[in-house]
């Protein structure tokens, strides 16, 4: 059996990347949970139209439009975080 050493670093983040790291790493979370979420109601629209069911169909459809919008929202948020971070600003 061939033996694997692994080195372990430390990484130390200073306030303002360790606050831009959280900040991105919450921003990833919330993509994903809004992908999820659309993903979800638009399979929910397939199915109530399957069953005929018009009213869940639209309200399923609403969902996934409103999700849909809060991605851009969301991206547009990381983004601005992004450039104050670059910009050595983190003050809102």
């Amino acid at each position: 059996m061939s033996r694997i050493d692994i080195l372990e670093e430390d990484v130390v983040l200073d306030e303002r990347t360790g606050e831009a790291y959280r900040a991105r790493m919450a921003a990833d979370d919330l993509r994903r949970i809004e992908e999820e979420v659309k993903q979800e109601a638009e399979a929910s629209v397939e199915d109530f139209d399957d069953e005929g069911d018009e009213r869940r169909s639209v309200e399923a459809a609403e969902t996934a439009f409103d999700f849909d919008q809060a991605e851009g929202r969301t991206e547009r948020i990381a983004d601005d975080a992004e450039a104050r971070r670059e910009n050595g600003n983190t003050q809102s």
